[in-house]
């Protein structure tokens, strides 16, 4: 199987569970499902249960940053009073370990009582995800200097990831060229009309500190109410703009198809969906200039689109980035994404006049108390 393996609880080395200040001793432990890009295992202790992570030195060249960027993310987050992720030390008084054989690990604690959703349940799921993330950026504006490192660098510049896709169909490198050239096509066509409707990047949009990877998966949700309790996956936090938040909450809480559906036609864009996402991103909302309104409704088919590039030359390459499970799911993932792009580029207009409502509404009702929750 191609990608990154799955790594199962019998091959985490004792060493690497010893390093940790866990509660208490170790009972079990077992793979846990979700995420593309680290190993992760659940691991039971008398004292508690903590997410163990086997860092991906391939995706994040420089751990050292991916570490202490999310060290001072956590702290900060948790200074404020904000739920969140808590980082287990190693029994050095470190943050990560470095095992015999050069791979890198961290822990945090397992937030009980919480779970992920892959597919959003209904619009109290896409009012909720979005919410917890612009809370985030709301959190994060204020984090100290120095900005954080960047931990991917062109994470999402669309013309990049346009060239990675030439240069990797150029030289087909495991043949599976001839396969997709349809998919080739419709990515080239849908990636002119993405990147002229964008125009120049960050013309007049202001930076922030955003998440970047802000998908319903990275929330974890009540188990009892189904309220976002906190925003997790941290390691592409950096310099970015909103639109790169929203778009990634719009492609991963508007449809009801899985990411990897093998079935295109059971694809669809959900605007009762969206409105909800607006309604809970603008509730109470972190105060966007007038610029960054208007580019949220290219936000969804730009980070579709190059979620499409992105599974795409992974596939053509092999299957070397993200994680699969079975022959061609990266194939799979790029064509749903692709048909998603085309729906939402067919459905701008309503787009954009979700968003501008959502935004006109906070500022009609002006800011609501912290804490208090809702779909209206």
């Amino acid at each position: 199987m191609g990608g990154v393996d799955r790594l199962a609880a019998r091959d985490v080395p004792r060493a690497v569970t010893d390093a940790f200040r866990f509660a208490g001793s170790p009972i079990g432990s077992e793979p846990l499902p979700g995420g593309h890009i680290h190993r992760n295992v659940l691991v039971t202790c008398t004292g508690g249960r903590y997410v163990l992570q086997r860092l991906n030195d391939r995706v994040f060249p420089d751990l050292d940053a991916v570490v202490s960027n999310v060290e001072r993310v956590v702290a900060h987050l948790k200074a404020g009073g904000r739920e969140g992720l808590e980082l287990v030390e190693t029994v050095g008084g470190g943050l990560s370990h470095r095992a015999a054989d050069g791979s890198v690990w961290r822990a945090f604690r397992f937030l009980e009582g919480t779970v992920r959703r892959a597919i959003p349940a209904g619009p109290t799921d896409a009012f909720e995800a979005a919410r917890a993330f612009a809370d985030y950026l709301t959190a994060l504006a204020d984090l100290p200097d120095p900005p954080l490192t960047p931990t991917i660098v062109d994470f999402h510049d669309l013309h990049h990831r346009l060239a990675l896709l030439e240069a990797v169909a150029a030289s087909d490198p495991v043949g599976r060229g001839p396969g997709v050239r349809p998919d080739l096509d419709r990515g080239r066509r849908l990636g002119l009309q993405v990147v002229e409707a964008l125009g120049p990047v960050g013309d007049g949009t202001p930076v922030r500190t955003v998440h970047n990877d802000a998908k319903l998966s990275n929330v974890r949700f009540d188990a009892g109410t189904g309220l976002a309790t906190s925003v997790v996956d941290l390691d592409t936090t950096m310099a970015g703009y909103v639109q790169y938040d929203v778009g990634e909450l719009v492609r991963t809480t508007t449809t009801h198809a899985a990411e990897d559906s093998r079935d295109g036609a059971g694809v669809d864009f959900d605007l009762e969906l969206l409105e909800a996402l607006s309604t809970g991103y603008f509730t109470p909302g972190p105060p966007l200039e007038p610029s960054e309104i208007d580019g949220l409704a290219l936000a969804g088919p730009q980070m579709a689109l190059e979620n499409a590039l992105r599974f795409l030359t992974d596939h053509l390459a092999g299957d070397l980035y993200f994680t699969v499970d079975r022959p061609a799911q990266n194939l799979d993932r790029c064509r749903t994404h692709l048909r998603l792009t085309e729906l939402m580029l067919d459905s701008h207009a309503e787009v954009a006049s979700c968003f501008a409502r959502a935004a006109r509404r906070t500022r009609a009702a002006g800011p609501r108390p912290r804490g208090e929750r809702g779909l209206r």
